[in-house]
């Protein structure tokens, strides 16, 4: 159907000016003491963190923009070994390593600054690229071109 532009226009007006407005987030946003992580699918399902637990909602109050460059996240599974699967995937030399890293991907899924920055050294051939790949399809971002 055709809407001529004279019609849209106060419309437009109206809309900006006198409609409710409502922040918008980029796969992560935080309503009181909840943050809610957008899967990226054509559902639009995120999870709902809070501090006693998890849940996957079908209709998150947060409202979410998508870049063309964010990937869809698959849905979590519970399981019993939790983050300690990660742990097979990355070349880490020891426990302290291996939380840090936790630490950077939790840093990761706050809504707010600030960021945390990942720096990972080692000799040439120790994994640095893998691990930088692995983390990266973990928190759902595509490479750059």
């Amino acid at each position: 159907m055709f809407i001529p532009a004279e019609r849209v226009r106060p419309l437009e007006g109206v809309a900006r000016f006198e409609g409710e407005t409502y922040p918008v987030s980029s796969r992560f946003a935080s309503i009181g003491r909840t943050v809610y992580l957008d899967l990226g699918n054509t559902d639009w399902r995120a999870v709902a963190i809070t501090s006693e637990g998890w849940q996957v909602v079908s209709h998150p109050p947060a409202r979410f923009r998508r870049s063309p460059a964010m990937q869809a996240l698959p849905v979590p599974e519970r399981h019993e070994n939790g983050i300690e699967l990660l742990r097979g995937f990355l070349n880490v030399d020891s426990e302290d390593d291996f939380r840090m890293l936790v630490a950077w991907v939790l840093g990761c899924f706050h809504p707010k600054g600030p960021y945390p920055i990942l720096i990972l050294s080692g000799e040439q051939g120790s994994a640095k690229s893998t691990t930088a790949q692995t983390l990266r399809d973990l928190i759902g971002l595509a490479q750059p071109p």
